[in-house]
């Protein structure tokens, strides 16, 4: 299948290749700013990417591409996925999916209208370690809290204290901790909680001088379990995530990128390793287009609707989460 990348910050970096990767997958084109195409010719000789382009209407009617993967500001992700899917395109759509449920709701209609797939870019829900802890989450009875957090210092956190407010720490171009790390907590939580509904979510967050939430602590209640991420662009932290039941605990080492995974029944000291990495992959995005290209191929719309109603609940959440930021 022929896909061709939006945009050229650093998350093509990796997703460059994990797409040059899937052999299931022809890059066949990059579209970018003109001002920015001596940055997307660098991608398109690394990744053997034969066309430049600088008019995205221009990239949209080429009929040899099938599908797009989207990798742009936060902000234009609705924009530019709409006009994908009206032109016929699959679309690849980097995390987090929109600035708001709206938005994602009218993309996820879209896309069944047209029967073309949207599919969110949120690597920890393809990774196996995910995938052992749905196996395991049975072992320690009926859960009753989830925790995750992920913090570190933004590469950018200096230039905004200088008063340089780059798209990292913009509220109007989609911004902030949550947004940007604090969503990874929310799609472990979804997935570790299935399709439940939350009763209740609320996000008490550290402020810049923009508004900006640079750090913050969220809170959602399910019927019967609580979940808490914490997230910071202005702050480093341990990052692992722990889901307590009844019968026992998981535990996630080094979330969301997890090295091990281990459980703790109650009344056992010792903990058992349940997964465990080999090694730490380089490149966190191949496990997700690895996926993609299976779903893409086999025409797997289950699988892609599994997908798309987990990305919508992830936006309701930031939805209600974000209302008073």
């Amino acid at each position: 299948m022929n896909i061709g990348i939006v945009g050229n910050g650093m998350i093509i970096e990796n997703a460059g290749a994990a797409i040059t990767n899937q052999p299931d997958f022809t890059c066949a084109a990059i579209v970018c700013r003109p001002g920015s195409r001596d940055k997307a010719a660098a991608y398109a000789e690394k990744f053997c990417i034969p066309r430049i382009c600088t008019n995205y209407q221009e990239f949209l009617q080429d009929d040899t591409i099938e599908a797009v993967y989207i990798g742009i500001i936060n902000s234009e992700h609705y924009p530019y996925a709409r006009q994908a899917l009206l032109a016929g395109k699959h679309v690849i759509l980097e995390k987090p999916f929109t600035l708001t449920l709206q938005e994602a709701e009218e993309l996820a209609q879209i896309s069944r209208n047209t029967g073309k797939y949207l599919l969110e870019a949120i690597h920890l829900r393809y990774h196996p370690w995910m995938e052992a802890v749905r196996r395991s989450s049975g072992q320690i009875g009926r859960i009753k809290m989830i925790q995750a957090s992920y913090s570190k210092v933004s590469g950018r956190y200096d230039q905004y204290q200088k008063g340089n407010v780059l798209p990292a720490f913009s509220p109007a171009l989609g911004g902030g901790a949550l947004m940007d790390l604090g969503v990874y907590g929310i799609h472990f939580v979804d997935e570790v909680m299935g399709q439940q509904e939350p009763e209740e979510v609320s996000y008490m967050a550290n402020r810049g001088f923009n508004g900006i939430d640079t750090s913050g602590v969220l809170t959602v209640r399910y019927p019967e379990a609580i979940a808490v991420c914490t997230c910071g662009k202005d702050s480093d932290g341990v990052r692992e995530a722990v889901i307590q039941g009844e019968e026992g605990c998981l535990q996630l080492e080094n979330f969301p990128r997890t090295t091990r995974v281990l459980l703790r029944r109650r009344g056992e000291e010792k903990a058992e390793i349940i997964w465990e990495a080999r090694e730490q992959k380089e490149n966190p995005l191949e496990n997700e287009f690895c996926e993609f290209a299976r779903i893409l191929k086999e025409r797997d719309r289950k699988a892609a609707e599994k997908a798309l109603e987990g990305s919508l609940r992830v936006m309701k959440i930031l939805d209600s989460a974000l209302e008073h930021v």
